[in-house]
């Protein structure tokens, strides 16, 4: 394995295991956590990149208007899709335990939750779609096979978010979600391929994250 492809994976898999730890073991306040996480995902994949001679933005940072419109679209299916799942769903989980659980881990109320469910949607799924995206697929797209670029980000982003969640999850829902999130791992380097960086896969996450935050939002 080259110095390149070895600085891109081992800088993934040191940020999801730093913050699994983290998110299981530490448990810090929501905000210390937040802050945390935008400084591993962010500026450890920067560190190892520079140390590389990687160029992280390699296929620049454009998104036209034209696009946009795309993904204004494409992210509003998302949003009713997984709203669709819910309601179809609703009956078989019990997603008021659900929330409750996850409300109690993040210390998130009724007062608190616009706040946490605005960072979510557009900061969180910022840093991740740096992480995963950016670093993961496009990295590696420039130094290994797309094949390997597309299992290893995908994998990686869904497995981070089990550790995250599989404590509040069932483990029927745990597995939907694993490969829920795989799938949706995939659809996302499929949309940055195109465009050549991670601009429009972050887009549609904040779709997708703003329905989880609806259904939050529902049973808060």
């Amino acid at each position: 394995m080259n110095k390149k492809k070895f600085a891109v994976i081992i800088s993934v898999v040191i940020c999801c295991a730093a913050m699994a730890a983290v998110e299981t073991l530490v448990e810090p306040a929501y905000a210390v956590k937040s802050a945390l996480k935008a400084a591993v995902f962010i500026l450890i994949p920067l560190i190892f990149m520079r140390s590389a001679k990687i160029k992280i933005f390699a296929g620049g940072i454009s998104l036209g208007l034209k696009n946009f419109l795309k993904l204004l679209a494409l992210g509003c299916g998302i949003y009713l899709i997984v709203m669709s799942g819910y309601a179809l769903t609703r009956n078989l989980f019990d997603y008021s335990k659900l929330v409750e659980s996850l409300s109690k881990d993040q210390n998130v109320d009724g007062g608190s939750f616009i706040w946490v469910a605005l960072y979510i949607s557009l900061g969180n799924s910022f840093v991740e779609e740096f992480l995963f995206r950016q670093v993961a697929f496009l990295g590696l797209c420039e130094l290994s096979s797309k094949k390997t670029a597309y299992i290893f980000s995908s994998l990686m982003f869904a497995l981070y978010h089990v550790a995250m969640i599989g404590q509040s999850f069932p483990l029927p829902l745990l597995l939907a979600a694993l490969a829920g999130l795989a799938v949706g791992g995939f659809v996302f380097d499929f949309v940055d391929e195109k465009s050549g960086n991670f601009f429009g896969s972050w887009f549609i996450h904040m779709f997708a994250d703003l329905a989880l935050m609806t259904i939050w939002y529902i049973h808060i």
